[in-house]
């Protein structure tokens, strides 16, 4: 029997599961902060499930992942994968980064478990590989390669390369001075959401959160200009993103700015995302928003 576990800054998800599918009856949730550590944690999930003998964990956490050791990007946990083996007597243990799970899950999301921003699921002429954007407290990604069944997710740390040149000229063309966004988590994350609007608008009242919150509303004209031009530099992001991994299975997007962006201010980011691409393998590149909150402990399943 396999344990997998999603490990947020706030909550975590615990399940078991065995041959790839996840006992639906055996998920629980819990609040981080009702526990001085991870194996406290999981040792009373154990205890709940007295009787059942656990050979295995696989477990997602949001922070990276080293050498069979992570550290929770907002809360100070240390995990350490040979200390989970050898308090709970398994044979295996694996720590995967959250985005890493979500690409494991993405050859698995049926038609229900996303939603379409543009493009189709099963892309013609589809060259087994997919790609996962993380937008939220950080930013990162998770290259999806799938051949003969077998899918990988090499780790990767994009949220900490230079800001590509095109949204440096992006942000010079609306009068944001881009020496603010010196790497692509700078912009985007929800710090860099908010950063953001306080440059465009002039406002330092106004957060990320409020900026969206007002998207639309009468007298609102400066605020919903800033998303939508954050909307139009987030699809210039995965139009970069586009041509480096070359997703013909799609583009997914996940976490909690990207949601937001996507669900409130589609247009500019879809157009700007669709604009042609001389190398792009498709006309009408495929980009999806996750829409299942067990996608992470469904990649842990599958790993």
């Amino acid at each position: 029997m396999r344990l997998v576990a999603d490990i947020g800054g706030t909550n975590a998800r615990v399940a078991l599961c065995a041959n790839g599918v996840i006992d639906k009856g055996s998920v629980r949730r819990f609040s981080n902060a009702d526990w001085d550590s991870l194996i406290d944690l999981l040792r009373a999930y154990c205890d709940a499930h007295r009787g059942v003998t656990v050979d295995e964990m696989v477990i997602a956490v949001a922070g990276p992942v080293h050498a069979g050791r992570a550290k929770l990007t907002n809360r100070n946990w240390t995990i350490n994968a040979d200390d989970l083996a050898r308090v709970f007597a398994c044979e295996r243990v694996v720590l995967l980064n959250d985005l890493g799970a979500l690409g494991y899950a993405v050859p698995m999301l049926g038609a229900d478990q996303v939603v379409p921003l543009c493009g189709q699921l099963s892309a013609p002429y589809a060259n087994g590989q997919a790609l996962v954007v993380g937008v939220g407290t950080g930013c990162n990604i998770s290259q999806v390669i799938t051949k003969n069944q077998w899918t990988v997710c090499p780790p990767a740390e994009a949220g900490h390369i230079s800001m590509p040149s095109a949204i440096v000229s992006k942000l010079c063309e609306c009068s944001c001075n881009p020496d603010a966004f010196s790497t692509v988590e700078a912009l985007f994350s929800g710090r860099g959401l908010t950063a953001f609007c306080r440059l465009f608008t002039g406002s330092e009242d106004v957060t990320g959160e409020v900026a969206i919150g007002h998207y639309g509303a009468p007298g609102k004209t400066r605020m919903t200009a800033a998303i939508d031009t954050y909307a139009a530099l987030l699809g210039l992001l995965l139009r970069d993103f586009s041509l480096s991994y070359m997703p013909s299975h799609g583009t997914f997007l996940a976490g909690s700015v990207a949601r937001a962006i996507s669900e409130c201010a589609p247009e500019p980011l879809i157009k700007v995302f669709q604009e042609p691409c001389k190398f792009r393998l498709q006309e009408t590149p495929s980009l999806f928003v996750v829409d299942e909150d067990g996608a992470a402990l469904l990649g842990c399943a599958q790993f």
